[in-house]
């Protein structure tokens, strides 16, 4: 055996590559359960070596016996399914368990979709790795991942599903016949969907009468549920506030830290008696003025603005933001501007629904 293996080391062609490959991969197998950690690295960064020195059908034959065992290097394992010749790649990225979810992250964050596809096929997926899929895949990774039965969701991979199922209605045919995916839970993801999607759901009543129907109602009253809710403790808030056992800038603190900018919004609704049309326009507007007269005119002060600002930052879009510009325009609006311009808007808006009568 060693003999052998000394013979086939001092061979340079491909066919010596390949039995040595070959060889030195039994080697491993055979001991396995014997090998220290020390003992499996190496082998591990011996049997990759000798990987990039084979063709692709030996490549796809040696993924194809590696990837169904537990005793797989992890180095082999990852570099296997990294490959970009999915017909080596393809059963390792399905089958193995050596590769962590970390692993299937990054593959599926970097390589082709037929990667994409090939991790769809893996049992017991987990939910960060079905948050990268429904972010990334096509058309046919979606409907894969949906049609795995063994696969999780978090309740964000589900939002970010049922948005792009929008553009792929068999996707959201084959969630709504998941076993672990009830009609109030679909519900609760179309609830979250902005104005344009919406309007993309209730689209897709001809395609899909029942479950379009049916999730557009039940998202409306889960919507109208979280709504009241939400009205609720604000109005609760409210009263702390006007009791001054808290204060404006420390509410807008805490729902900035939570990332609640719906809450900042019910606030500045009920302090400053606005319309909420209004705003949720200053608050989503890319220009900062308006949201600044509003806040200044609350008497917000400059450090809850900076928090204020951050949270507006991170749910626009890149382009959309200069958090700098933002708070240098605060600084230089004083509280009596910011009234009258109010006051003016005021007196607009009454205007206006004095004429719609």
């Amino acid at each position: 055996m060693f003999e052998r293996l000394i013979a086939l080391s001092q061979g340079k062609s491909r066919e010596k590559r390949r039995d040595l490959l070959v060889l030195i991969s039994e080697l491993f197998t055979d001991g396995a359960e014997n090998h220290t950690d020390a003992e499996t690295r190496l082998f591990g960064d011996i049997l990759c070596r000798l990987v990039d020195q084979v063709s692709v059908d030996v490549r796809a034959q040696f993924s194809e016996r590696m990837a169904p065992l537990s005793c797989t290097p992890h180095a082999v394992a990852l570099r296997l399914a990294q490959d970009e010749e999915l017909v080596v790649s393809g059963v390792m990225l399905e089958q193995s368990d050596v590769l962590t979810d970390t692993d299937l992250c990054e593959i599926a964050g970097a390589l082709s979709q037929g990667h994409l596809l090939a991790i769809t096929r893996r049992k017991n997926l987990s939910e960060t790795v079905t948050e990268v899929l429904a972010d990334r895949g096509n058309a046919e990774v979606l409907e894969g991942v949906t049609r795995n039965e063994t696969a999780r969701f978090s309740d964000f991979g589900l939002k970010r599903l049922t948005t792009r199922g929008l553009d792929h209605p068999t996707v959201l045919r084959a969630l709504c016949k998941r076993a672990d995916m009830p009609a109030e839970r679909l519900a609760r993801a179309v609830a979250a969907f902005d104005a344009e999607a919406r309007g993309k759901l209730e689209n897709l009543v001809a395609l899909s009468p029942d479950f379009a129907a049916l999730l557009v109602t039940e998202a409306a009253d889960i919507a109208r549920r979280q709504k009241q809710e939400l009205e609720k403790e604000i109005t609760a808030l409210v009263r702390r506030i006007g009791q001054r056992l808290s204060t404006l800038d420390e509410a807008i603190d805490d729902f900035a830290r939570d990332d609640r900018l719906d809450a900042v919004a019910e606030l500045l609704v009920q302090v400053s008696g606005l319309e909420e049309s209004h705003i949720a326009n200053v608050l989503n507007h890319d220009n900062g003025y308006g949201i600044a007269v509003v806040c200044r005119s609350l008497g917000i002060g400059d450090k809850a603005y900076v928090k204020l600002s951050q949270l507006r930052a991170s749910h626009l879009t890149p382009a959309a933001v200069d958090i700098d510009a933002w708070i240098a325009n605060y600084a230089e609006i004083d509280r009596q501007a910011a009234d009258r311009a109010l006051y003016f808007h005021r007196m607009r808006m009454a205007v206006l629904k004095a004429e719609k009568k």
